[in-house]
């Protein structure tokens, strides 16, 4: 994906055709969440299918 696919889109369809792959929850010493951090990269490619050969045996 090109960067500027990413800003002439809505972010929820960049975020479909990748994959969370790290996310990190930033909070005070009270418990009070400041910041979450969420990473995405590519999703790996899905293995094709293992051709078999149509034996007669």
């Amino acid at each position: 994906m090109k960067l500027n696919g990413v800003y002439s889109r809505p972010l929820k369809e960049v975020i479909e055709e990748l994959e969370l792959s790290n996310m990190e929850v930033h909070s005070d010493e009270g418990g009070n969440v400041k910041a979450i951090e969420l990473k995405y990269t590519e999703k790996k490619p899905e293995p094709e299918p293992k051709k078999t050969m149509n034996s007669p045996w």
